[in-house]
């Protein structure tokens, strides 16, 4: 196929981590360079000029020892130990247009405004550099002279603390993970929505990003590569095709929003023991005002890319029983496609900056295969998804259990308590009272839960994901209608079935429930008395259900691993 009549690939915001090239070097004492200015009336200084003054630790007017400096295509960071600050370069690059003062005033404030939606500890605001025009000085202090340059202020963190630098031994825990997707969450549900009068959002605006991707490919790839190009090329149209009704319906809904726009691993520190999302894009509205999907579709891929599938799943899953959104979940993979396309072009970018021989370029250019690698297993939807069913009393560990299966087994996990929150029209960790908690597992809710659950659980099998659904399913009734879902859709189905004994274990349950109250980071209300009544009403898998019985307190002590696979018909490995 011939891209050439693609438009010219800019780099994008979400690549703009990938274009970094991290300069770290000690600033030595440098005298102030103001003096070099040609016009004391209309003063105008070099970039040059600002870096010099910038990197003099007198400049500051607070203690600064020493100054490092990282130098990126749009900016300069100047460290100067408690504090950070980001001088923005006068460029226009097409995509970003720092070349005005104005400008620069502008997007200084607009980055800040934003990111204090995520990290109002770390951006402090706009500093303001002054030109007095007597001494023909600059200074941060001295306000009575002409506004000459702005700076986006922020609190300096240990740059170790971001987890784009941990590589493929990222050490996050469950409880940050699950303030992960929270945040995210929270900010694409509270951001700002589209002015449905502009452009932003359309079809086709999404589309030309896309197709923007492929010129650049070609000069790291061999002719069975420009085949796998072309396939992408075609699955990218179709796709668009396939999906443009349900992008101009998302976008009428409102789910375009003010997002991140490039949210992934080198952007999100864990600072004070929390995730801390940072650096979103305030320079170009076309990659911020965006479907909260493709914001999340960032990151997914970003961890897939980095080996580690089953913290995406476990990120997505939660996105999703916060935000109720799995009516996006068809889109999911067509901009995961997009995501890994993105890097393996901006990857093509810095290999055409090499010499042809040199073993950098070579490295560059095995790793934009692997990112296209990438968005071909992205496109490829499961062949037959399978549909996972857990059962069992609150407190046995079914949700432990399917993170545990998620490991096995990418999958979307649908959880009955969150869906019945959200039904309920309260917040997911709010705590109910005893009236609330009769009404929330009343018959009535409890019928309007399986049929949430069904209905989510439906979109993300269409979607050609696995899909497991973690609620009690007392009722053989609850079970049948998901028996029927997956006759219909003719996939297989399997039930995970958690036995436990009223008489044995009901005081080490109540205890689980007990102590997890406590802890008040579960979205589930049942406490002992709704587990000792699930017993009376629980009905067991019958002889002709598709079921694997597990013993609860076997299951405290050991992940049945190889017992689960063989069941759910997946590879045993040693």
């Amino acid at each position: 196929m011939d891209y050439s009549g693609l438009s010219l690939l800019n780099p994008s915001c979400h690549d703009k981590a990938a274009l970094l090239k991290f300069k770290p070097e000690t600033a030595k004492p440098m005298t102030n360079p103001v003096s070099q200015s040609k016009s004391p009336t209309q003063p105008h200084f070099s970039l040059e000029q600002y870096i010099a003054l910038l990197s003099d630790p007198a400049f500051y007017p607070h203690p600064v020892e020493v100054i490092t400096t990282i130098e990126t295509h749009i900016s300069v960071v100047f460290l100067t130990g408690e504090f950070a600050y980001k001088l923005k370069k006068p460029v226009d690059f097409g995509f970003l247009d720092f070349s005005q003062l104005a400008a620069r005033k502008k997007f200084c404030a607009l980055e800040v405004a934003l990111n204090q939606r995520t990290a109002p500890e770390l951006y402090l605001g706009v500093e303001t550099i002054f030109y007095n025009p007597h001494n023909q000085s600059l200074s941060l202090q001295n306000k009575s002279g002409e506004a000459v340059e702005y700076l986006v202020k922020m609190r300096q963190f240990d740059p170790n603390a971001v987890l784009g630098r941990q590589g493929h031994s990222l050490a996050i825990s469950r409880s940050q993970i699950e303030s992960l997707a929270l945040q995210i969450a929270r900010l694409h549900q509270q951001a700002d929505g589209v002015d449905l009068t502009s452009t932003l959002g359309l079809p086709k605006t999404i589309l030309q990003p896309m197709l923007d991707n492929f010129n650049a490919l070609e000069i790291c790839f061999n002719f069975a590569k420009h085949a796998f190009l072309d396939g992408l090329y075609s699955w990218t149209l179709q796709q668009y095709e396939t999906f443009k009704p349900l992008i101009e319906q998302r976008r009428s809904e409102g789910k375009i929003r003010a997002c991140h726009g490039d949210l992934h691993l080198d952007n999100i520190a864990l600072i004070a023991n929390q995730p801390v999302l940072f650096d979103g894009i305030e320079f170009n509205d076309e990659f911020r005002w965006i479907d909260g999907i493709s914001d999340l579709a960032f990151l997914l891929m970003d961890l897939c890319s980095r080996h580690h599938p089953a913290l995406a799943w476990q990120i997505l899953s939660l996105y999703l029983h916060h935000t109720q959104d799995y009516p996006g979940l068809p889109l999911l993979r067509f901009y995961m496609v997009y995501r890994a396309m993105v890097r393996a072009k901006i990857t093509n970018l810095r290999a055409e900056q090499l010499a042809d021989d040199s073993h950098e370029k070579q490295h560059l250019c095995s790793l934009a295969s692997d990112y296209v690698d990438l968005a071909q297993a992205f496109s490829q939807a499961a062949v037959s998804p399978k549909l996972i069913l857990l059962q069992g009393v609150s407190g046995t560990g079914k949700s432990h259990l399917s993170n545990q299966i998620q490991a096995l087994l990418e999958s979307v996990v649908i959880s009955s308590d969150l869906t019945r929150k959200t039904l309920f029209g309260i917040d997911p960790l709010e705590r109910v009272d005893e009236t609330q908690k009769r009404n929330l597992y009343s018959p009535q809710m409890n019928a309007k839960s399986y049929q949430g659950l069904l209905q989510n659980a439906r979109i993300s099998l269409q979607s050609g994901w696995h899909t497991l659904v973690d609620a009690t399913f007392l009722k053989y009734a609850h079970r049948a209608v998901f028996y029927q879902l997956a006759e219909e859709l003719g996939i297989g189905v399997y039930l995970l079935y958690i036995d436990s004994d009223v008489n044995q274990d009901s005081a080490f349950l109540a205890n689980q429930l007990k102590q997890r109250e406590l802890a008040n980071n579960n979205p589930s209300d049942a406490d002992a008395a709704v587990m000792l009544n699930q017993f009376q009403v629980l009905e067991k898998p019958q002889a002709d259900e598709p079921a694997l019985w597990l013993d609860a307190k076997q299951l405290r002590n050991a992940f049945p691993a190889n017992k689960i696979k063989q069941f759910l018909d997946l590879p045993i490995t040693s």
